[in-house]
């Protein structure tokens, strides 16, 4: 008995069928009653929707037939699916040297007509029949045959729907998602928005009332708070800036060769006054001239979100260690603190949220935590990971993993002391 042949296409005709999703699913009715309308039709006891898989013929729907499967070396359908432009019809199969010591056509169920219209994809792809069988000889008239083939595009009609269902529900469920993050973070931004702003205001109001009633060193007090708010203000609506562009794709991504120790002394310049404020040391180790492949403004972005977030939950006298090395083919970047630390519930809250609750910090501080969710976005865009590790009392350290480096080896460690 000779086996038919593999389509030429076989591996993306396999591919294509298995983007249906349909293998070894559930009898479903509409399927069921393409097959019984063509065994009405072609007066036939039997009637399948066959899928040709990789080594087997698997049934959707079965008429007059109780079995799922069969081997795909004795298929009749794994011949049809070579016709993709027309029926495969055989009136008698013990006079097809194709069938004729076929298995099913020597012993039972002795199949002796056969009748398969192809299932062919939009893209082209034949996946298998709509067949009618019967176990005598047999001749369809041009009007049945027509009506098989007409059914066989039913059955990939419903194939697509499917497919289309499918992704309905996918959208459906991001869209819920989505929503769900959508309506955290306004509500969650509505909030911390509103507290900077009215400490702003309050201390403001203060020293234009009171201006003359304070001496210089309670003025510069005040101007000082309205400095830090103002400040925080402005990380949180730089924030939202990054995150809108970023999700509305106007923040495009461009790898360059950047310089791991020269972005951290700029976010340790930038933030050094914030350390200083709360008595911070900030701890600075790895290699000079260590170089990664990323997008210089996303990286700066992240580095100072984290240096500020540590800042935000070390209390005074405590440290932050900015540390950064070769770990196999990537290079890792370390932001660990000696501050509040978490526990087990907080923690696996974070890595579920991203970040995106806000928490006040030891001395006060708000946000939105939307710098956390940044993070995570931008390390992706890269390829990469963000990881976290957290202690309850003891610190946290957020470890990046990013897979490009370029490497030239010089230890470089700075220590820069809290303000006396």
């Amino acid at each position: 008995m000779p086996s038919a042949p593999l389509p030429a296409n076989e591996t993306e005709r396999l591919q294509a069928l298995y983007r249906y999703d349909i293998l070894d699913t559930e009898i479903e009715p509409a399927y069921d009653e393409i097959a019984e309308i063509a065994a009405y039709i072609c007066q036939t006891p039997a009637a399948l929707i066959t899928l040709i898989d990789k080594d087997r013929q698997w049934f959707k729907s079965t008429v007059g037939v109780s079995i799922r499967e069969t081997p795909r070396e004795v298929a009749f359908c794994a011949h049809a699916i070579h016709q993709q432009d027309q029926l495969l019809v055989v009136d008698d199969a013990t006079q097809d040297q194709r069938f004729a010591d076929n298995p099913f056509v020597i012993y039972d169920p002795k199949v002796r007509f056969y009748a398969g219209a192809p299932l062919n994809t939009p893209d082209g792809y034949c996946l298998g029949t709509l067949c009618v069988v019967d176990y005598q000889p047999r001749h369809l008239s041009p009007e049945q045959l027509r009506a098989l083939n007409a059914l066989s595009h039913q059955v990939i009609t419903q194939m697509e729907l499917r497919v289309s269902l499918r992704r309905l529900k996918n959208y459906a469920r991001d869209l819920q998602k989505l929503n769900e993050s959508k309506n955290r973070f306004f509500a969650t931004l509505a909030h911390d928005l509103r507290t900077p702003c009215g400490g702003i205001l309050g201390l403001a109001e203060i020293l234009k009332d009171e201006t003359e009633n304070l001496s210089i060193s309670e003025i510069k007090e005040y101007a000082g708070d309205i400095f830090t708010t103002a400040s925080e203000a402005h990380c949180l609506m730089n924030n939202l800036l990054e995150w809108s562009r970023f999700e509305t794709g106007a923040m495009s991504y461009k790898p360059d060769r950047v310089s791991i120790y020269e972005l951290v002394m700029k976010i340790v310049s930038l933030l050094r006054s914030v350390a200083e404020h709360k008595q911070i040391d900030l701890v600075v180790l790895g290699q000079e001239t260590l170089w990664v492949v990323a997008d210089r403004q996303m990286l700066f972005s992240v580095l100072q979100n984290l240096v500020a977030n540590a800042l935000k939950f070390t209390p005074s006298g405590g440290r932050i260690t900015l540390h950064w090395s070769i770990v196999g083919n990537a290079v890792q970047i370390q932001v660990s603190d000696t501050g509040v630390g978490m526990n087990p519930e907080q923690l696996a809250k974070l890595q579920h949220d991203r970040g995106l609750d806000s928490t006040k910090g030891t001395a006060g501080e708000v946000g939105t935590g939307l710098g956390l969710l940044l993070c995570h976005q931008f390390i992706e865009k890269h390829g990469g990971r963000l990881e976290v590790n957290s202690q309850k009392g003891v610190g946290t350290t957020f470890t990046i993993t990013l897979p490009h480096i370029c490497q030239e080896v010089e230890m470089a460690s700075v220590s820069l002391p809290a303000a006396s």
